[in-house]
């Protein structure tokens, strides 16, 4: 049986009066690749932020057994969560390269590049461009 990594409970989140979120659930198991999918405006960037308390809201995250749902973000990500932004949210002036180590500038392991090499043989296209300007991408 899968230990669970993350679970999020009726997670609502809110831009000032507007609630944007209503009641998300989800789970992700240790050993699972979990994929948010929906159209521009469904909310996949709003339940990223909710999950690391980058906006307000309710319900319950929990991280590896942990409650992080009132957990302030910069807590969150060294723990291990990241929210890696598509597009506009990248470091346009780095290359793809130097925005994945930047993704890992919170680690204190000795796997960093052996990840780094994981990614670009999953998604070759980061591999063919990790030397181009990471604002360049589409």
């Amino acid at each position: 049986m899968s230990n669970q990594v993350l679970s999020c409970q009726n997670v609502t989140a809110n831009y000032g009066a507007i609630q944007a979120l209503h009641g998300i659930n989800l789970e992700v198991n240790e050993g699972e690749i979990v994929v948010v999918l929906g159209a521009n405006g469904a909310g996949k960037t709003t339940t990223l932020r909710a999950i690391c308390n980058m906006v307000a809201g309710d319900g319950t995250v929990m991280f590896n057994g942990q409650d992080i749902s009132k957990t302030d973000t910069a807590t969150i990500v060294n723990a291990g969560i990241a929210h890696v932004p598509q597009g506009r949210g990248t470091f346009a002036a780095l290359t793809v390269r130097e925005n994945l180590e930047v993704g890992a500038y919170t680690r204190n392991d000795n796997e960093v590049e052996s990840d780094i090499q994981m990614w670009l043989e999953k998604y070759p296209v980061l591999g063919e461009r990790q030397k181009q300007a990471a604002g360049s991408l589409s």
